[in-house]
């Protein structure tokens, strides 16, 4: 979305936020004012009702031995069926005993009939959506046994404030759409230069890498403009950057390509020599073995390329993990290269325990575990130490092998790339366990750090700086661990 179009849209949008709630005040203060005058109305014509009933029952109780629910029903009919075209309904309590009632619903909770004489309540309710109002009251002596209740249907209110809701939105669209024709054009107007810069830019990346804006004004478009062509400067040098990136993907699929190509040709070959030549039992071993070896590099080579892929679609689930457990799996799974290298694990884990996610940060290790190894010789030595720095966990893995040159070090992470040829292919590296263990750490944050010098060894560091902090029951239970365990 373009400048001006963010500017227009939001102003629209503040404009009509704050027509809106300023409408919206009104409606409801007015809403609000109708309601008390509604009230103050409805209590007068009760109280203009209800005297006039006292006055008349005074009237006819001359008439009668005693006021009881019959002769009051009979007299309150013609009141009822005079207000209830005005949607007032009346009801008559003798005694608390219902003498009469014109109101259309029965209602099953009547809270407002428990009161004691000389007392007023009020209530309001909704019953099929239509809104009433109720006032419920004593007659005065001597018939302050009679219970009068005033119900008066006000959903004409709500209704007005309906109405006044629609006025209010039919005014704000006619003043948006006029303010929005004025304020396209001020904009457009203003925005004329961003728009003749926008052009430049677009030149530019076609290729007319000379191109340089001219605008001259003295505002900020000005000085954005002598900025802009500060970077344009620098454009060379990012497309440099591009073309490098560029090459690395080549690389990549050249080198994917030449890696897949090896095995296959060796085992092809072999396959070959077993379907058509004379070949002695030994010659027949060492060729299921070497077809064996190179399906080991296949397999091996297509598990990392997915768990790469996979990487860069994979969401964290995070959860506390026992590095002695995952120290404990990764031995296992290499635990045949370290009986043959007869290579010793020492573990220094002042703090066993890390937030992160368990499968991830298994395949970390385990990568470079099998990475130290390749370049170990018989009789090394890989240490892993864990401990807090701060607010920071840090993981690192050392070995005493054979070391990487600086120049390697700045490669080391590139797919397929391998410090050492010889050693990598004899136990079935593609080059692909480093680029892994690189994304691992990227996709928790994490600094990775390598030291390195030949014929001494290598240690890889990695700072975790977002993991939760760990609860005070995991270093209680760190602390009583035994010793050996670490």
């Amino acid at each position: 979305m373009k400048f001006w179009q963010k500017s227009y849209l939001f102003i629209i949008v503040i404009f009509l936020i704050g027509f809106d709630a300023t409408a919206l005040f009104l409606i409801t203060k007015s809403y609000s004012l109708s309601m008390e005058q509604a009230y103050s109305t409805a209590d007068s014509e009760r109280h203009v009702i209800q005297y006039s009933l006292q006055n008349r029952i005074s009237a006819i109780s001359k008439l009668y031995d005693e006021i009881n629910e019959n002769n009051l029903e009979m007299y309150m009919l013609p009141y009822g069926e005079y207000y209830a075209d005005q949607k007032i309904y009346m009801e008559l309590y003798y005694n608390d005993q219902k003498a009469y009632s014109n109101f259309p619903y029965t209602v099953e909770e009547r809270p407002e009939l428990n009161i004691k004489q000389g007392e007023k309540s009020t209530i309001r309710r909704e019953l099929n959506g239509i809104l009433y109002y109720s006032i419920t009251g004593y007659l005065e002596a001597p018939y302050s046994n009679i219970k009068f209740v005033y119900i008066k249907d006000i959903q004409n209110l709500t209704a007005y404030k309906a109405e006044m809701i629609q006025h209010t939105v039919t005014v704000g669209i006619v003043v948006a759409v006029l303010l929005s024709v004025v304020l396209l054009f001020l904009l457009l107007k203003l925005t004329h230069p961003i728009r003749r810069l926008n052009q430049i830019t677009k030149e530019i990346a076609d290729g007319n890498y000379e191109k340089r804006a001219d605008i001259r004004s003295k505002d900020e478009i000005g000085e954005f403009s002598k900025n802009f062509n500060t970077m344009a400067d620098s454009v060379q040098a990012h497309i440099q950057e591009l073309s490098d990136i560029t090459q690395a993907k080549q690389r990549f699929i050249n080198n994917l390509a030449h890696e897949m190509r090896t095995p296959i040709t060796a085992i092809m070959g072999y396959g070959e020599f077993l379907k058509y030549a004379k070949y002695t039992q030994e010659e027949y071993e060492k060729a299921i073995d070497y077809i064996i070896h190179q399906s080991e590099r296949m397999k091996n080579m297509a598990q990392k390329l997915m768990s790469l892929a996979r990487l860069n679609h994979m969401e964290l689930h995070p959860q506390t993990i026992d590095l002695r457990e995952v120290l404990s799996y990764a031995e296992r799974s290499l635990e045949q290269i370290i009986n043959e290298k007869q290579v010793r694990i020492e573990k220094n884990l002042e703090v066993p325990y890390m937030e992160s996610d368990k499968d991830l940060i298994e395949s970390l290790i385990l990568n470079l575990m099998e990475n130290a190894l390749r370049a170990l010789p018989d009789g090394g030595k890989i240490e892993v130490k864990a401990h807090r720095e701060a607010s920071s966990f840090i993981l690192s893995i050392t070995d005493n092998g054979t070391g990487i040159s600086q120049d390697a070090i700045s490669k080391i992470f590139e797919p397929f790339y391998r410090a050492d040829q010889s050693r990598s292919r004899a136990y079935g590296g593609a080059g692909l366990g480093l680029a892994l263990c690189k994304e691992i750490c990227d996709l928790h944050h994490a600094q990775m750090e390598i030291f390195s010098k030949p014929n001494i060894g290598t240690s890889i560091t990695m700072k975790f700086t977002i993991l939760r902090k760990i609860c005070d029951s995991s270093e209680a239970l760190d602390n009583d661990s035994n010793p050996a365990d670490r």
